[in-house]
């Protein structure tokens, strides 16, 4: 469990910076609530079937 909460720091940390260099770049405002909840969403979606898809491969 700590190496999925780890990772979802490790993948929001990611996604975070590259939203917020990415409004930097594109956008006249830089807009931390989208970037963080892009961050989130992302990263809540991919450790959890990142999760399922090791616990289930454990069962087999």
């Amino acid at each position: 469990m700590k190496k999925a909460i780890l990772k979802f720091f490790i993948y929001f940390s990611i996604f975070f910076i590259s939203n917020l260099i990415s409004d930097i770049l594109f956008k006249p405002h830089i807009y931390f609530l989208t970037a963080f909840s892009t961050a989130f969403g992302i990263s809540l979606g991919i450790a959890t079937i990142e999760l399922y898809i090791n616990k289930k491969s454990k069962e087999v």
